[in-house]
């Protein structure tokens, strides 16, 4: 397995360091990509890694979802772990006309009039998955690449439904299979309880060769974790932050052990391909944090979790002092310094899912899923 520039700040970096080194003009497009995407949205393969999404080559028939995951009553043969059955939050019929209606509006949100964008983002999307969606559509559209946006109406697979536990927030687990045929995850929530308040608040596509296990039956729901460690091998938050420090840039001397599928040496060499293209003008180093409050975790029928959060990205160069770096376009869509001879930063958010076994059971952490979305640059 190979990716290619799968970050979207290592692309956009590509691009900045580009005219760095050279004198050359703005680049334009920036760096190009030439595989299905393996972390952004369902765009198939030509996206313009610079202005929105990173992408990576993938065997789209090796990332799969086990199909026992999203079946009624009547088809399954699983037997759930807890010995009380308790009751999901919405009904299968309801949860799957919620996830379809937040689908749809997901497609809207791409694709509708200048005038009516905002609203249709503020429909599908909420918090930090909305401030991505907001950045790739202004992205794409400032840089004439709006027709190209990974916009298309997908069919939703709810996988698994919250628990009825008396706490919000409420949450759907969807898959879509978009035309470029690796499995797209998405998260959605209700913090009020009342379903048209349901947003999707963090999408991210299943890596090559992973896969889900089973959740309990929809009508029963799945158990959320709401906090602490339960059974599992570690707190979902601290494997999180681990992670977070395992893929930042100059790599760190610990490591955790987990099962990243290619997702942390591809973050880690698009990071030293810049910093060896730059070394000479300026110095690189990236530094990701967990967004606390996006920390959500559903159980799987067999004790283990899917954990899933977003960190933050800095991706920081630091201006040598005889040394002036000159932006491309795509930077500019956020920065305004023309000229850059102290700093240059661009912000990503990561969209990341994890396995976490429970304790007992065999094998590391994983990361099953990822997403990667600049959405901020400024420099001086």
């Amino acid at each position: 397995m190979q990716f290619s520039r799968l970050t979207v700040a290592v692309s956009l970096s590509s691009a900045l360091l580009v005219t760095a080194c050279t004198g050359a003009d703005d680049p334009g497009t920036g760096a190009s990509t030439s595989a299905p995407s393996a972390q952004t949205d369902d765009s198939a393969a030509t996206s313009d890694a610079a202005a929105s999404t990173g992408t990576g080559s993938t065997d789209a028939g090796t990332a799969t979802t086990d199909a026992a995951a999203s079946t009624d009553d009547a088809s399954s043969t699983t037997v759930a772990m807890t010995t009380d059955e308790g009751e999901a939050v919405l009904g299968v019929e309801e949860a799957e006309e919620v996830a379809t209606r937040l689908l749809d509006a997901r497609y809207e949100a791409y694709t509708a009039p200048g005038d009516q964008l905002r609203a249709a983002q503020q429909t599908a999307y909420m918090a930090t998955a909305r401030t991505a969606t907001e950045a790739e559509v202004r992205l794409r559209s400032e840089l004439g690449l709006a027709e190209d946006a990974p916009a298309e109406e997908l069919e939703p697979n709810v996988l698994a439904i919250s628990r009825e536990d008396g706490e919000l927030p409420q949450l759907l687990l969807v898959q879509s299979v978009p035309e470029s045929g690796v499995p797209l995850l998405h998260l959605m929530e209700s913090r009020t309880g009342e379903t048209e308040d349901f947003r999707i608040i963090w999408e991210a596509s299943m890596l090559p060769g992973t896969e889900l296990p089973t959740f309990d039956r929809r009508s029963v729901g799945t158990p959320v974790l709401r906090s602490g460690q339960g059974d599992l091998v570690e707190v979902p938050r601290e494997a999180l932050k681990k992670l977070a420090t395992f893929v930042s840039f100059p790599q760190p001397e610990e490591d955790p052990g987990y099962e990243t599928n290619g997702y942390a040496e591809a973050v880690r060499a698009a990071a030293q391909e810049q910093a060896d293209a730059v070394a000479a003008q300026a110095g690189l180093r990236e530094k990701n944090w967990l967004v606390s409050e996006d920390v959500k975790t559903l159980m799987f029928e067999d004790g283990s979790a899917f954990v899933i959060g977003s960190l933050l990205r800095d991706t920081t160069f630091s201006v040598n002092s005889d040394a002036v770096l000159t932006p491309p376009q795509s930077f500019l869509v956020f920065g305004e310094d023309s000229e850059l001879t102290d700093e240059a930063v661009l912000r990503t958010s990561v969209f990341i899912g994890m396995h976490l076994p429970a304790e007992g059971q065999d094998g590391p952490p994983s990361v099953i899923a990822a997403r990667e979305q600049l959405i901020d640059a400024w420099g001086s």
